[in-house]
């Protein structure tokens, strides 16, 4: 996942890629705090975990399309002889019901990912502290 962090001097996006789907597991993994370097202006800038954040990643959301734009002709190709030869209205579709096949993994890739940055974005590392 790409998490960014905005530079102090000239605004620009610094991007990051890290394992960690929240900001507990990168504060374990890259520690609470992070230096990135702009790309712009050649800054190094100091951002606390709670200073960054992630977006929904332009790869997933490609993968997602290619899985939809190749899978559904791809199937259309190869389940159509069945449709021309088949004389019973439940294989058709029971068949049919396989087209959806592309159409299911292209939501299923974009929820997760969008619960990925969501689940990053919403919880901060240091919140209110309550007393109990």
């Amino acid at each position: 996942m790409k998490v960014y962090g905005k530079c102090k001097n000239c605004k620009q996006e610094i991007p990051y890629r890290t394992a960690a789907y929240t900001r507990v597991e990168f504060a374990m993994k890259d520690g609470e705090t992070k230096k990135l370097t702009c790309k712009n202006c050649q800054e190094k800038n100091d951002f606390k975990v709670d200073q960054l954040y992630a977006k929904p990643s332009k790869t997933a959301q490609l993968m997602a399309g290619l899985i939809f734009l190749i899978g559904t002709p791809l199937l259309w190709l190869l389940i159509n002889p069945i449709f021309a030869s088949s004389k019973n209205n439940y294989v058709v579709y029971i068949i049919g019901g396989f087209m959806l096949v592309p159409v299911i993994a292209f939501a299923i890739i974009n929820k997760q990912d969008q619960a990925r940055v969501s689940n990053f974005n919403r919880r901060k590392l240091k919140g209110r502290v309550h007393n109990l």
